[in-house]
Parts: structure tokens; sequence; C-alpha cells
């Protein structure tokens, strides 16, 4: 007998003992874990998202600052002391104490606060943003585990089909009916499909602690606990999709940045206007013996420096800011477009493979597969009707992973909870 041929016979029996161990892709310690509950842990545990509270909080620290006034100063000074003839010594000196305060004037402390309040809230739209990827994150990859445990229970029934189909041949070779090279057939079959569903189980546990990751927890064999993804609603509408372009996060965060600027250039605008110093205290003359009181005034004059330079470079990035925001609108525009077709494609793709071409598929497959057994059809003839109803299966799970893949991208660019 060829030494290739006893080999995969040795291979097949080797891999059918281990049918039992291969029968439960699911542990006896796996976890069950809805779609919001996936979500709803990810946010507690990000660690990008905590990181980013604290940014808020800076800020928030930062308008405080921006809101305090100036100190005021406080100033000593002795005068006509150690002099010559009648200065000698401290007898005609004199002591001044006085204070003085800066008070800001055009509007620069208010400017300031409104400056800090708008960074505040552009962090916060980041913190939004940021959210909206990490739920996207975790739906994205809640399916993918979705999606390859399917695949796993599709695989599983082809293997244990494919050993019903061995036991039966087996015995037709027992007695005489069949040759021993169709049940040599049937066993690389069943080998080629348990393989198949090895290299599946493999993947789910790859995508398990890809899950974890994202959640936070380490060692959980988590399973989706949700049916959710079995059916397709009937996708949204354009309009419900596009209907509000300037409330999308991403063009809300540019607004804010829009803001910021603005903000900017009104603090600029400020500090043109030149602040007022008051100062006033007490003077004590020696030589008199007696006290006298000082006040002044003082305020910069604007002949040279008005502050245009920073206001005209202000202004140029409040321009910068609305083309960038009129670009992000066209290109949010074009993917929320490309998302939707992708949409409605992956949705009439499904609707036909599950109600016209699977059932087909199935019935095929299980006509050819009694015929086998029954001696009226050849064993390629069961392969391509097993083959035909494993690829139509998979390409309606493609399907589905296209269809919630772009809601998923829809959910993320407008902020609309379309998956719950």
């Amino acid at each position: 007998m060829n030494l290739k041929f006893i080999f995969l016979l040795l291979l097949c029996s080797s891999i059918i003992v281990q049918a039992q161990q291969d029968k439960d892709s699911i542990k006896v310690n796996d976890e069950e874990i809805t779609l919001q509950e996936a979500v709803d842990t990810a946010l507690v545990n990000n660690p990008n998202l905590k990181a980013f509270v604290y940014e808020i909080s800076s800020l928030e620290k930062q308008k405080i600052q921006a809101g305090l006034i100036p100190n005021p100063e406080a100033d000593f000074e002795a005068e006509d002391f150690l002099g010559g003839k009648e200065l000698i010594g401290i007898k005609g000196s004199q002591y001044t104490l006085s204070a003085s305060q800066l008070f800001e004037l055009g509007g620069k402390r208010s400017s300031r606060i409104n400056l800090a309040e708008t960074e505040i809230v552009s962090s916060r739209g980041d913190y939004e943003l940021l959210k909206l990827d990490v739920i996207a994150n975790v739906k994205s990859t809640f399916f993918s585990l979705y999606q390859i445990q399917k695949q796993i229970e599709q695989q599983r029934k082809f293997v244990e089909l494919n050993e019903e189909i061995l036991k039966t041949i087996s015995e037709r070779v027992k007695a005489g009916r069949t040759s021993p090279a169709e049940e040599s057939k049937v066993k690389v079959a069943l080998t080629n499909s348990r393989i198949e569903l090895d290299r599946l189980q493999r993947s789910f546990s790859s995508i398990q602690a890809q899950l974890n990751s994202l959640l936070g927890t380490t060692g959980k064999n988590l399973i989706p606990a949700t049916a959710l993804f079995d059916s397709i609603s009937v996708p949204p509408t354009r309009e419900e999709i596009t209907g509000n372009i300037e409330e999308i996060p991403s063009i809300k965060l540019l607004q804010n940045e829009v803001n910021i600027r603005e903000a900017a250039l009104e603090l600029e605008r400020s500090l043109a206007v030149p602040d007022l110093t008051v100062n006033g205290g007490v003077r004590y003359l020696n030589e008199l013996k007696t006290n006298s009181f000082v006040a002044g005034v003082s305020i910069p004059l604007p002949f040279f420096n008005r502050n245009q330079g920073n206001i005209q470079a202000a202004e140029v990035r409040l321009e910068q800011m609305d083309a960038i925001k009129n670009t992000r609108r066209l290109n949010v525009i074009a993917q929320l477009n490309t998302a939707y077709n992708n949409l409605l494609s992956a949705y009439n793709n499904s609707q036909q493979l599950k109600n016209s071409i699977i059932p087909e598929a199935e019935n095929a497959y299980e006509v050819t597969r009694q015929g086998y057994i029954q001696g009226r059809f050849a064993f390629i003839d069961l392969l391509d009707a097993q083959r035909t109803l494993f690829e139509t299966q998979t390409q309606f799970l493609l399907e589905l992973s296209d269809y919630y893949n772009s809601l998923i991208e829809i959910e993320n660019i407008t902020g609309i909870n379309l998956i719950k």
C-alpha cells in the first residue's frame, strides 16, 4: 500500500479520536455577556477615558486661574539719606510705604474666562468622540466574536454530518457493498472539516482576548449572550442619518475649535487695551517729623505696540478653521453616503441569501446526502453540495458582518445609537 495513503489514514484516525474533545467549543467556565454589558464595562474601565477625565479637570482648574485678578504690590522706599552737607546721616531722609494695584481694562479677565470655558467644552467634545471610538471598537469586536461563534456552530454541524456519513459508509464497507477507497474519502473530508473547526476555535480565542483587552478584563472566556445579530432590521432612511450634519460629533468638535479661536481673537484684541495702575501710600519726612500722602496712576502709551501682530495671526487662524470645518463637512457626508450604500447592499444580499438561496442549498445538500447514503450519488456530488451550502452560509455571515460593520461606522460618525 502507498506510504502516503497509510500516513493519511493514520492522521484521520488520530483526529477522529479527538472528536469528543472538539465537539464542545464553549468551556464550562465561559462567561456570557450582552452587548450593552460589554459597552458599559469598556466605558468604565477604558484607560484612555480615565486619563481624559483628568485633562478636563485640569482645564477646569485653569478656568479658575483665568478668573483671578492681579495681586496688589507693596513698595517701600528710603530717600535722601547718607548724603552730603544737610543730608548727612538720616536727618533729611524720607520713607515711603505704598501699594499699587493693576486694573485690567478692555475685558481681559472676561476674555480669559471665555477662552477657558470654550476649551473645556471642546475637551468634553473630545471625550465624547473618544467614547464613540471605544463603543465602536467594542461593538465591532463583539460582533466578530459572535460571527466566529456562528461559524463554529455551522462547522460543527458539518463535522457531525461527516461523522454520520463515515459511520454509514464504514458499515457498508464491512458488508462488502462499498469500496474501502470510498471510506477513505469520507475520512479525509472529516479530517478537513475538523481542521477547519480547530482553526475557527483558535480564532475565537484570539478575538476573546481582544475583547478582554477592550473591556479591561483578563482571563475571561467571554461569549456573546445575545441573539441580536441573528436577524437584520430594516435600515434607517438616508434622511435619518444625514438629516442634521451640524450635530455630528466630529463637526461639533470643529465648531468647538472655531469657538476657541474666536475666544482667542477676542483675548488678543483685549490685550491691545493698556492696563491702568493706581498707587497710593504714606511718606514720612524725618527732618520735619511729619507724614504726608502720595498717590499716582500710570498707563502705557500704545504708540508702537498695539498687539496688532497677534490680532492678525488670530484672525488668520480663525479663517483657517472655517475652511477646515467646511472640508470636514464634505468628507463626513461622503463617508456617510458610502457607509449607507454598503448598508443597503448588505441588507439586500442577506435577505436574498436567507429567504431563497440558503434554503435551496440546504435542501440540495440533504437530498444529496440521503442519496449518497443510499448509493444513488457519488461522493464528489456530496462534497459539491456540502461546499455549496457552506459557502452560502458563510456568505450570509459575511453579509451580516458588512451590515453591522456599516451600522457601527454610521454610529461612530453620527453618534446615533443604531445597535442596542
